[in-house]
C-alpha cells in the first residue's frame, strides 16, 4: 500500500501531538510538584508560540489561555473564600458566615493561612497545567489528518475522538467571525455586555453546524457500509521519534528517582517540553 503524502513535510504524525500529552500528563500526576506543573504551563506556551500557524484549531490556542486564566482565578478565589481550617501564619481575614451543620469542617470566610493558600496555589497551577497541555496538543494537530490514519476498526471511537477535540477550535473561529462582523456594524465586540449577543449566535452556529454535520455522516452512509472509510497508513519518523523521547526520558527518570530534587525535575521537564520545538 503506497502512503499518503503529507500535509506538510514540516509537520509531524498526527498521532505525536496527543502520544505527547498523554506523556506530559503522567509526569504531572506523578511528580505532584508545583514547579512541575509551571514548567510544564510555560513550556507548553513557548512550543506554541514556536510552531506558529494560521490554521483555525491553532488560533483556539488563545482561548485556552483566558480558560487557563479563567481556571486559576476562579480556583484561589474559591480557595481563599471556601475551605477548611488550616494551620499556618494568618495572612490576612475575610468575614466569616456561619454554615449550617450539614457542612461541618467547611467554612466560608474567616483567616486565610499561609498553608491554605499554597494548597489552593498547588491546585490552581495543575489545574491551568492539565488545560494547556491538551490545549497546545489540540493546537498543533490537524484533527482531519488524525481521522485519515486510523484504521478502520477505530473509527468510529475515532471519528467521537475528533469531533470532542474540535469543539474549541470551531467555537474560537466561530466567535472570532461574530466579534468581526459587529465591529464591522460599529458594535462594541469585547466587554461583559456584549457577552449575549456574541454567545447566542455562536450558539445558533454551533447547532446548525451539528445538523449540517448528522446530514453529511447520514449522506456518506455512516454506520450502513462496513468499510467507512480506506486506512491510509503514514509512516512514524525518526524526528517523531526523537521529539517524544525527551518527555519519555524524563518520565523514567521521575520513576526511577522518586525523591529528585524538584527544580532539576522542572528544568528537565520544560526542556522535555520544548523540545520538539526544535524538531522538524
Amino acid at each position: 500500500m503506497t502512503n499518503a503524502p503529507r500535509a506538510s513535510q514540516e509537520s509531524f504524525h498526527p498521532l505525536f501531538w496527543w502520544l505527547w500529552a498523554l506523556t506530559l500528563l503522567v509526569i504531572l500526576l506523578l511528580s505532584s510538584s508545583t514547579l512541575t506543573s509551571i514548567s510544564i504551563s510555560i513550556g507548553a506556551i513557548a512550543l506554541v508560540l514556536m510552531k506558529r500557524s494560521n490554521t483555525y484549531w491553532y488560533k483556539s490556542f488563545r482561548w485556552s489561555l483566558r480558560l487557563a486564566a479563567l481556571a486559576f482565578t476562579l480556583r484561589m478565589a474559591i480557595g481563599v473564600v471556601i475551605g477548611v481550617p488550616m494551620p499556618g501564619q494568618v495572612l490576612f481575614t475575610i468575614p466569616s458566615i456561619k454554615l449550617p451543620d450539614l457542612f461541618v469542617g467547611i467554612r466560608l470566610g474567616g483567616d486565610v493561612t499561609s498553608q491554605r493558600l499554597s494548597a489552593a496555589f498547588d491546585e490552581a497551577t495543575l489545574l491551568v497545567a492539565l488545560i494547556l497541555i491538551f490545549a497546545a496538543a489540540s493546537a498543533l494537530s490537524n484533527p482531519h489528518e488524525l481521522l485519515r490514519v486510523l484504521p478502520k476498526k477505530y473509527y468510529g471511537m475515532g471519528l467521537a475522538t475528533v469531533i470532542a477535540s474540535s469543539v474549541a477550535p470551531q467555537s474560537a473561529r466561530s466567535i472570532e467571525r461574530v466579534r468581526a462582523a459587529r465591529r464591522l456594524r460599529g458594535e462594541s465586540s469585547s466587554g461583559m455586555a456584549s457577552f449575549r449577543k456574541v454567545g447566542i449566535p455562536v450558539l445558533e452556529e454551533s447547532l446548525e453546524r451539528s445538523i449540517d454535520l448528522a446530514a453529511s455522516l447520514e449522506s456518506r452512509g455512516y454506520g450502513y457500509f462496513p468499510n467507512p472509510s480506506r486506512y491510509r497508513r503514514q509512516i512514524w519518523r525518526l524526528q517523531e521519534t526523537l521529539a517524544l523521547a525527551a518527555p519519555i526520558y524524563a518520565l523514567i527518570f521521575l520513576l526511577l528517582l522518586p525523591s529528585i530534587s524538584g527544580t532539576l525535575l522542572a528544568g528537565l521537564v520544560l526542556a522535555a517540553v520544548i523540545i520538539p520545538g526544535f524538531v522538524s
